[in-house]
């Protein structure tokens, strides 16, 4: 707590450090000493190391308590940018910074601010930039770096409009129209940007751009229409042209270099390019299928840029069907979603691993060609996100600056990761985005100060934990800077107020042994450097191995059709175990009081489905648990069989329910192929039957699919396209199709194969699914059915010869036929789901029949009146 109080006082001072490009005292910067540094000596130091003349001079003590002192210079001599980045390397300067000149502010004074609802509203909905604002309005990093956003658009943006141009980035290394690539980055005469299309500055004029580029950056404060999330920032122009994955690259390739360019020269060329904004992609396209264009990404990250994408507008799931950029695997692409100011997603893509978080799209009023209006889109959420990225790096934090310059990587996943950590969490965006949350910049700014040291020495950060093959056992990591030369490690259970302390590590990464098992550990490291040593680090947090808790693994061996063996990972604190085996359709096997992590199963059901949860017995309730599924052998053919393969890429339509029988199996997506074990039915020979196959789409996307279905008659390993087929569509379909087939008199008693496949068709012409074999868009699914020689008492006269009502029921089931037909005398049969006869009454003639004597569960009943036999489903409560 003490550390926290002291970045709240030192923040109080350099609140707004660089974070706007005027209101600056000119000719003076104020400077906090390490304690024990004179000024006067100091400012010796800095005219003897960089003379220029009038000399540095102190003017006055601004704060003895804090050693903050006020210098004047010579700003005609030398810029105030380069001599802060000059005084913040000398010994003894902490912080370095400008004296800026307040003015009391509440809100920006552009006049259509009030309709901006995603900067500052009633309701909180929006991103609370008014709050951010009083921390930073953006432009400048804490060493002095000029922050850029790159837009890359189709068609440019209309940078020159009156509440854009302020903020509009030029090369200052290139020479305008000499035609000569006067900074060497391999692009001539590129002062305003770059378009790839006629390899000049001259950008297009579009209106998308200029809406963005106002989201990003409208100019803040300067009695003119609206304000972007930076007051003060700069957007770099790349105008991509046309539509294709080749120009999007080469598109990428200019923010690339020039931010490369500016890391290998220490900011003496090239751009601070921290971001770049793309509001645009391919619909449904797979990141498979573009490994260059997303791998554009990585390279970009690796040198310090992150990438925001605005999703699809579309209200498709993104993890199913896929989108381009922003189903990109790269750690540095931010994939961004809309909110409205209701703060729900009403439209626009999603996904719960592909969506990082959202932001506000709806409604929201930007600058487009010198006037203003409300637009609606993702893609306003991304450069949305775009500008709270930029703004984040004008927080006045010299450790997240010194971390971006040595490592900008890591800086610019740090970066990220406030972003994320910041976000407002929904409910609805928990089940639908990667952080379950919508953009507040606020949040991730102060995350950024709460963990940041303006110190010459740094605390040591991105530390991880890792546990190690002894649960007791972590291996400690962090990142560090060349300036620091060891390491103190200081760690304690949580609530514990005595520290264990591990001195003067010179690597970076510690293995801490036999550690207290169950245990919470706080752990922090401080860095020493040449000349001081830095505070001690936000603390890692983590627990050990131990806890009672369920196994973390299930392993089967030797599963036959009675018996066999599970072994289960160890948890050290049990006193014992408890297993609980249910067969489908049985009554369950207790194991009570194991000792040992194993045990020999007996007494399981031959070619069912089974159940088991496993108890980890600690000594208290409730115990934790873990369940699973195996299956036993003793289906005969059907499950020992080794049949050929089938694939199919089931990311746009899937099987979504098969009937057939006792089957009614109904599933999302199972990604092209599943062997179904938890679906079986009974078929009689020589008996009818129905099969019902519905299609299933993940989007909003419905496509035409091909249906096909086979039994394995003979159990030889192989589908007969001429004698096992048993349904082959006549048309394609979009809904539930359904065939009828007849079971042959020649069966084999026992458990077969049943196959059902379902293929992407197009045209008249239906294009086939296969019994082996790969197609492009489909799904195949495969049951075990048991056929029975049993002749006749399955024959479907036709469809609802019976109505039972109410179904399911409870003690009373009704029977009628269609109107205008009454029954005669008849048998009435009742069989259970596995074909047992359960009840029977002959010379039957009442339409009611008590059930209360049958368990829960599916029956069929069976009427037989003459030659007639009528035959339906129902449900006992």
């Amino acid at each position: 707590m003490k550390k926290i109080i002291t970045l709240l006082l030192l923040s109080t001072f350099t609140l707004t450090t660089y974070a706007q490009e005027v209101a600056t005292v000119k000719g003076e910067v104020l400077i906090k000493l390490n304690a024990g540094f004179l000024p006067e000596i100091f400012a010796s130091a800095v005219n003897a190391e960089i003379g220029f003349t009038p000399a540095f001079k102190l003017e006055n003590c601004v704060s003895d308590y804090l050693h903050i002192w006020l210098f004047s210079f010579n700003e005609d001599a030398i810029s105030k940018t380069e001599l802060l980045r000059q005084l913040s390397t000398f010994n003894g300067v902490e912080v370095a910074q400008a004296n800026h000149i307040l003015a009391e502010r509440v809100t920006p004074n552009d006049p259509f601010f009030g309709q901006q609802w995603h900067h500052n509203q009633a309701e909180d909905h929006d991103i609370d930039s008014d709050l951010a604002w009083d921390i930073t309005t953006g432009g400048i990093t804490a060493t002095g770096d000029s922050i850029v956003v790159c837009v890359v658009e189709l068609g440019g943006a209309k940078w020159n409009v009156a509440d854009i141009i302020d903020n509009h980035w030029v090369n200052v290394h290139e020479i305008p129209l000499n035609g000569i690539d006067d900074d060497g980055n391999g692009y001539v005469d590129d002062y305003h940007g770059w378009n790839i299309n006629t390899l000049s500055d001259v950008v297009g004029q579009g209106d998308h751009g200029t809406r963005v580029s106002s989201m990003i950056g409208a100019k803040g404060n300067n009695e003119l229409g609206v304000t972007g999330v930076n007051w003060n920032v700069k957007i770099m122009q790349v105008d991509i042209g046309g539509v294709s994955e080749a120009n999007a690259i080469a598109g990428y390739a200019y923010p690339l270099k020039m931010r490369k360019l500016y890391n290998e020269t220490n900011g003496m060329q090239g751009a601070f390019v921290v971001a770049t904004n793309s509001s645009w992609g391919t619909d449904g396209g797979q990141p498979s299928s573009a490994p260059l264009w997303c791998a554009m990404y990585d390279s970009l990250g690796v040198h310090g840029v992150l990438s925001c994408g605005s999703t699809s507008n579309s209200n498709v799931n993104i993890d199913m069907v896929g989108d381009l950029p922003t189903a990109c695997p790269s750690d540095y692409m931010v994939s961004v979603g809309r909110t409205n100011s209701a703060d729900v997603r009403a439209s626009g893509g999603y996904g719960l691993t592909t969506i990082d978080l959202m932001a506000p799209g709806d409604n929201v009023y930007l600058a487009n060609n010198n006037s203003y209006g409300i637009t609606t889109g993702t893609s306003f959420s991304g450069p949305c996100v775009a500008g709270a990225i930029a703004l984040l790096y004008s927080a006045p934090c010299t450790s997240l600056m010194q971390i971006a310059q040595s490592d900008p990587a890591t800086g610019a996943i740090l970066v990220r990761d406030y972003i994320f950590d910041g976000v407002d969490q929904t409910s609805q965006l928990l089940a639908e985005t990667v952080s379950g949350g919508r953009l507040n910049v606020n949040n991730s700014l102060n995350l950024v100060l709460n963990e940041c040291s303006n110190g010459s020495c740094i605390a040591p950060f991105g530390m991880v934990a890792t546990q190690q093959i002894s649960p007791l056992d972590f291996l400690i990591e962090w990142h560090v800077l060349s300036s620091m030369n060891a390491f103190d490690v200081q760690y304690h259970v949580e609530g514990n107020e005595e520290w264990t302390t591990i001195s003067d590590i010179t690597l970076n990464s510690i293995l801490l042994s036999a550690l207290d098992t169950c245990a919470t550990y706080e752990l922090q490291i401080m860095a020493a450097c040449t000349e001081d040593n830095s505070e001690w680090s936000v603390p890692l947090v983590f627990t050990t191995g131990g806890c009672c808790e369920a196994s973390a693994s299930i392993i089967f061996s030797g599963i036959s059709s009675t018996s066999g063996m599970v072994t289960w990972d160890a948890v050290i604190s049990a006193n014992g175990y408890e297993l609980e085996i249910t067969p489908q359709g049985g009554n369950p096997i207790t194991y009570p009081s194991i000792e040992v992590n194993s045990m020999e199963l007996a007494d399981l059901l031959p070619c069912k489905l089974h159940t088991m949860n496993l108890l980890t017995l600690c000594g208290s309730t409730p115990y934790p648990s873990i369940t699973t599924s195996f299956h036993t052998a003793g289906c005969e053919n059907c499950a020992d069989i080794s049949y050929c393969t089938v694939s199919a890429s089931a990311s746009g339509e899937f099987i979504q329910q098969v009937t057939l029988g006792d089957i009614n199996r109904t599933s999302t997506s199972d990604g092209g192929y599943i062997f179904v074990t938890d679906a079986t039915t009974t078929l009689h020979a020589q008996s009818n039957y129905n099969i019902t196959v519905t299609p299933g789409y993940p989007g909003a996307s419905i496509y035409n699919e091909n249906f096909r279905a086979w039994i394995d008659y003979n159990s030889d390993g192989d589908f007969d396209d001429t004698s096992e087929m048993i349904f082959d569509a006549d048309v394609p379909a979009t809904a539930a199709i359904t065939g009828n087939f007849t079971v042959p008199s020649d069966i084999l008693n026992g458990s077969v194969r049943l196959r059902v496949g379902m293929r992407y068709t197009t045209g008249s012409t239906p294009v086939e699914p296969l019994n082996c074999g790969e197609w492009s868009y489909g799904e195949t699914e495969d049951y075990c059915i048991t056929l029975d020689e049993t002749v006749g008492i399955y024959n479907n006269i036709g469809p609802e010869v019976l109505t039972l009502y109410p179904n399911p029921t409870g003690d009373m089931l009704n029977i009628s036929k269609p109107q205008g037909k009454s029954f005669v005398p008849f048998n009435i049969s009742i069989l259970s789901i596995d074909g047992k006869l359960v009840l029977f009454e002959k010379n039957y003639s009442r339409n009611q029949l008590d059930v209360s004597s049958l368990h829960p569960g599916v029956y069929s009943l069976l009427i037989s009146e003459g030659e007639n036999i009528y035959v339906e489903k129902f449900i006992k409560k």
